[in-house]
This record gives C-alpha cells, sequence and structure tokens, in this order.
C-alpha cells in the first residue's frame, strides 16, 4: 500500500514539475508577459500526455497522480478562471460564427434591383424607415427643400427608439412661419455621438403637421418601407411605386452597416457619405442632388 501511495506521488510531483515548471522559468525572460496564453496550453499539453504516457506503461499509481493534479489544480482559483477565460472565448467564437452566418444571409438574400419610378409624384412615404444615423440634416426636411414633394413619416424609428405618430412635412415659400412646429429652419438628425451642427436657416418655411394614421391612404406616391427578413435581424428597405391601380414594387435595398455595402450595389451619389444609407437609397429613387452642398443653396443667406 506504501508503494501505491509513493507511486501517485510521484505521478502528482512529476506532472507538477513538467507542467509548472518550465512555464515558471520561461515566465521569468524580459517580456515573456506576451506569450502568457502559451502556458495554460504547455500545462494541458503536458499533463494528457504525461497521463496516457504512464497509462500505456502500465503506471496506473503514478497516471492518478497525475489525475489527482489536473483536479486540484481546476478546482484552483487559477483553475477555475482558466477554464471561465475558455469559455468566454468559446462563445465568443460562437457568437461570431452566429454574426457572419447572418451578414451572409442578409448579403445574399431579401434584396431585389431597384428600377426607377414611372413618373413623378408629389408625395413620398417613409414608413418603419430609420431616420437617425449618418445624415447631418433631418430626411424629412431635406427631401422636402430640395424636391418640393410633401414627405409622410409613419412610425419613425431612430436606433432603439419608435414613434407611433404620423407627421407631414412640406416647403412652402411664405412670409409667415409662426406655427407650432412650423419652422424657417431644417432640423438636425439625432446622433449617438455630440456633434457641432446647428439647425438650418432656410429660404422655405418648414410646415410640420401631426396627422393621423395614413396606411389606409391610396394617394399616388413613392413609398419606402423597412422590412424583415432571414434570421430576423436583417432589415430591408422596400421601394414601392403606389398607384391608382395599386402598388408597383420597384426594388428592395438591404445596407450592410458593418461593411458599410448596399445590395444590390447603388450609385454614391456625389457629396453623399457612403454610409448615408437613406440619403444614398432617396437620391437614386428620386434621381435628385440630396447632398448637404444642395440643401446649403438653400440657407437664407443666399442671394437669388
Amino acid at each position: 500500500m506504501r508503494r501505491y501511495f509513493l507511486e501517485v506521488f510521484y505521478g502528482f510531483v512529476l506532472a507538477a514539475v513538467l507542467a509548472l515548471g518550465p512555464p515558471f522559468a520561461f515566465l521569468m525572460i524580459p517580456a515573456a508577459g506576451f506569450f502568457l496564453f502559451v502556458v495554460p496550453i504547455w500545462s494541458i499539453g503536458v499533463v494528457c500526455l504525461l497521463f496516457f504516457g504512464l497509462l500505456s506503461f502500465g503506471r496506473i499509481p503514478s497516471a492518478i497522480g497525475v489525475a489527482l493534479l489536473a483536479i486540484a489544480v481546476a478546482l484552483s482559483p487559477p483553475g477555475l478562471a482558466t477554464i471561465a477565460l475558455i469559455d468566454q472565448i468559446d462563445q465568443h467564437a460562437n457568437d461570431n460564427d452566429f454574426v457572419q452566418r447572418k451578414f451572409k444571409e442578409c448579403a445574399t438574400t431579401g434584396y431585389t434591383p431597384l428600377k426607377k419610378p414611372s413618373a413623378k409624384y408629389d408625395l413620398i412615404v417613409l414608413k418603419n424607415v430609420e431616420r437617425c444615423g449618418a445624415q447631418n440634416y433631418d430626411i424629412a426636411d431635406t427631401v422636402a427643400v430640395l424636391t418640393g414633394m410633401r414627405v409622410v413619416e409613419i412610425r419613425r424609428v431612430c436606433f432603439d427608439s419608435h414613434f407611433s405618430e404620423a407627421w407631414e412635412t412640406m416647403a412652402e415659400h411664405s412670409n409667415s412661419c409662426v406655427g407650432e412646429h412650423d419652422s424657417a429652419k431644417v432640423g438636425v438628425t439625432p446622433h449617438l455621438l455630440p456633434r457641432s451642427i446647428a439647425p438650418l436657416a432656410v429660404d422655405v418655411c418648414l410646415r410640420r403637421t401631426k396627422i393621423p394614421d395614413p396606411s389606409g391612404d391610396r394617394t399616388p406616391a413613392i413609398v419606402l418601407r423597412a422590412i424583415p427578413f432571414g434570421l430576423g435581424d436583417c432589415r430591408a428597405t422596400e421601394v414601392v411605386e403606389r398607384t391608382e391601380s395599386g402598388d408597383v414594387e420597384l426594388g428592395r435595398v438591404h445596407y450592410d452597416s458593418f461593411h458599410q455595402r448596399y445590395y444590390p450595389d447603388l450609385p454614391l451619389p456625389e457629396g453623399v457619405p457612403q454610409n448615408n444609407w437613406l440619403l444614398v437609397l432617396l437620391s437614386e429613387v428620386l434621381q435628385q442632388d440630396l447632398s448637404d452642398e444642395a440643401l446649403m443653396r438653400h440657407a437664407a443667406t443666399t442671394t437669388k
């Protein structure tokens, strides 16, 4: 029995020396801390090789000693921390795989080529469309000023906030701009980070009116609406030409914000940044210059 315990103790000590000795000696070298991740790999590898090596030579008590060391280290605070770190890394890898699969599915499905409208319209409807982000100035105000169209927003989305109200914005040349929501200034788009951009005074009056839900309205218009597809986190913007005889789908566009890519590809308008996806899409649909430079031509100080 004594010899049995000596064999167990021999395996325990041998495993401790080979698994922990070289790493500690290595870490004494300057700048070796950069390779700290190698230590658990070495220790685990040595313990496994020693355990199976002793078993293959019939040294079962010594192999049990090696196993006891492995259990003791695993249950120690450093061991538990290492196991938790490995589990976290594995979970991160799984999450990353899921994200990559999601991006791949979003990039290969759910969109169709974009066609041009068959006619000009006085009304554009934005339904559940993300209206916050990269652009400097409010989308509805910008489109109203530069195109003269009425802009209706239904159930606006801004980051994680959802607004169920419906609003109509239109630009008028008027000397009177005194309504509660009327303004001669183009609003600034909400942004996650602070910016030094102020509302832009323009040469028109922006009439902003809260209206009843116009979802049932059949007035001819261009309609943009967000639609989910695929894994649930994928979003595409469907563009529809609403006519008196029915809806005609003009296309579906998906913007990959991570890689800043459009599916299908869209031409980048001059003066509009790549990540300003809504202005890029609207510029293509309306065939209109919606850049900040174009908006500046309507600044109140401009003389005509």
